[in-house]
């Protein structure tokens, strides 16, 4: 019944698929534009769950984006699952997902997705009772990866593990390898 936020959902939702389409068969696209999309999708998951979850976008090193071009579509399904198996199960409190992205070298950035969710094995557990649901966004990315590694003769891999290996909730964090390249 809010036709304001209605109408930014639509709008946000219509912008994202326009840029996943436009990025499909780029190799690399602009850093800008990649943040974008991932602000994006950040901002309609929080439009839609946002009693369950609140998030921050922090950048460094990559300030001129215009010169830096990124291999797209690798961050948005580690963020997909912080939100889904990690903060929306969340009980009693709102969860916080904190994005932290930094130029590494002039091949590499590292994309850091830290949740103070449930955690993997808590999540493991709810998934356990949905044998419907295939997830095929982190094999893809783990293809793309593998491929592009062997490519540039550079390695590039993720990481996942428990933000707080001694809470109940122990949340999640990974670490993902972006392959970059700087126009001068």
């Amino acid at each position: 019944n809010d036709k304001i936020a209605a109408n930014r959902y639509i709008a946000d939702f219509s912008r994202l698929i326009r840029t996943i389409l436009s990025n499909m068969g780029s190799d690399y696209v602009n850093f800008g534009v990649e943040l974008g999309s991932i602000k994006d999708y950040l901002e309609i998951e929080h439009l839609r769950f946002g009693d369950k979850f609140d998030f921050a976008v922090d950048v460094r090193g990559a300030d001129e984006t215009e010169s830096l071009s990124v291999f797209p579509g690798l961050i948005q399904p580690f963020i997909e699952n912080a939100i889904w198996h990690g903060v929306r199960p969340l009980e009693n409190r709102k969860g916080f997902i904190k994005i932290r992205m930094t130029l590494i070298n002039k091949d590499k950035l590292t994309c850091i997705i830290e949740d103070d969710g449930i955690g993997r094995e808590a999540s493991g557990l709810l998934r356990k009772d949905n044998h419907n649901h295939k997830s095929r966004g982190i094999g893809i990315v783990t293809e793309r990866l593998l491929i592009i590694s062997k490519m540039k003769g550079i390695h590039y891999g993720f990481e996942i593990s428990d933000l707080y290996p001694g809470k109940k909730e122990k949340g999640t964090r990974v670490k993902i390898d972006i392959p970059v390249k700087i126009r001068l």
